[in-house]
């Protein structure tokens, strides 16, 4: 014996056939609606810019409003701390790590907003200050990685500050005691930060300005740049679209 049940369904919608998987549908239609909106923009992009190009400072003045908008589409918009840089370490690891003839090495963090921080590597050069570099590595590198380049740019005058990243590693994804996921430290931000109005990339930009609010408090700034590789090479790119003090971008591994 068998028993059959007519179902009715809801008025305006119709039975879901779809045998394909429907993840894969959904990425699909994803992948539709962006390609969809980068062709938009495209057309609409000048509409949006009103540059003037009568001289340098109404140019700037002009773009200020396209400023504004990529600061807050990035979550850049809360006010930073007091700037500071903090040396620290303890009797088995002191602040100063390293240091040659040009140059001392230091492990540092600086305030940035409230509950978060900047940490990184500081290379002073011995020497007059002749410019200020923020040198940011991949988020997949330490900033030890790069401090090859950092104490070259020491021996040339230059002070550096190597922020590190958050990684692209999942270890702390999880509770062991119940369940574990693959989902990335940068992506676990993501999603926390969207719901408000904030964004990984934004943190990080906030950590890379607060650099550049204690550069232009110290006594000999010099000119400033910033310069990164992979995903700091993005940061560098928008740093130096978000803030006029940066005078020199460099762009590695990202755009282009």
């Amino acid at each position: 014996m068998s028993w059959a049940q007519t179902v009715e369904p809801l008025a305006g919608t119709a039975p879901l056939t779809w045998e394909d998987p429907l993840d894969l549908r959904l990425m699909d239609g994803a992948h539709r609606f962006v390609e969809r909106k980068i062709r938009e923009a495209r057309e609409s992009r000048a509409r949006w810019w009103k540059r003037d190009w009568s001289s340098r400072q109404a140019y700037e003045a002009s773009v200020q409003p396209n400023r504004e908008w990529l600061a807050r589409i990035l979550g850049v918009v809360d006010e930073r701390l007091q700037p500071r840089m903090e040396r620290y370490g303890d009797d088995d690891r002191p602040a100063l790590i390293g240091e040659t003839s040009s140059c001392r090495v230091w492990q540092v963090r600086w305030p940035v907003l409230e509950g978060v921080h900047g940490e990184g590597l500081l290379v002073e050069p011995v020497g007059e200050v002749r410019a200020s570099i923020v040198l940011i590595p991949d988020a997949d590198q330490l900033p030890e990685q790069l401090l090859g380049l950092a104490v070259r740019l020491a021996a040339a005058g230059a002070r550096v500050v190597l922020p590190l990243l958050i990684d692209r590693q999942s270890r702390w994804a999880g509770n062991p005691a119940i369940r574990m996921t693959d989902q990335t430290h940068r992506e676990w931000i993501y999603r926390q930060a969207f719901h408000l109005g904030r964004h990984v990339i934004g943190y990080e930009l906030q950590k890379v300005l607060q650099v550049i609010d204690w550069f232009q408090g110290r006594r000999r700034a010099g000119r400033i740049g910033v310069a990164g590789w992979g995903e700091g090479g993005l940061l560098a790119f928008y740093a130096a679209a978000l803030d006029q003090r940066i005078d020199v971008a460099l762009v590695s591994g990202y755009f282009g």
